[in-house]
């Protein structure tokens, strides 16, 4: 249930409709550094980089490994449109290193076409963000204020 405490967030990829919902606060990882966003914050626009998306409701945060996007923030909605992202908890750090080794064999190997280069380009940048947010939360926790 909406109140002014909160806003409504809205994240999307091309594929899915990751959550739809509300929260206390959200923060993105955008081209310049990370943005929070309350509810009343100043409408604007913000193109994300691969980083992490993470929101607040109550003492517990979500967290999701995110690639490049946009955000649209207004006072009371933040729609977060981005090519993938991925629950914490659901990435599998093995995967994402293998999935890494794979696109920089075919980064190195001269025969790989361009239009493969773009793909092992953005499979690299995919994989690194997800080992990256996977390291950076030791998942058992509920929240990130636990030390």
């Amino acid at each position: 249930m909406a109140s002014e405490d909160t806003i409504r967030l809205e994240i999307v990829t091309p594929y899915d409709l990751i959550y739809d919902g509300h929260a206390d606060m959200v923060v993105v990882t955008a081209a310049d550094g990370e943005i929070g966003i309350l509810p009343g914050h100043t409408a604007m626009f913000a193109a994300l980089k691969d980083g992490e998306i993470r929101f607040r409701m109550g003492e517990e945060w979500q967290i999701l490994s995110a690639s490049i996007g946009y955000a649209e923030i207004s006072p009371d909605l933040t729609i977060v449109v981005v090519n993938s992202a991925e629950w914490l908890d659901k990435i599998d750090v093995a995967r994402a290193q293998r999935s890494l080794e794979r696109a920089q064999k075919r980064l190195a190997d001269p025969q790989t076409s361009i239009l493969e280069r773009r793909r092992s380009y953005n499979s690299v940048a995919r994989a690194t963000n997800r080992i990256k947010v996977a390291g950076r939360y030791d998942k058992s926790r509920k929240h990130l204020g636990e030390s």
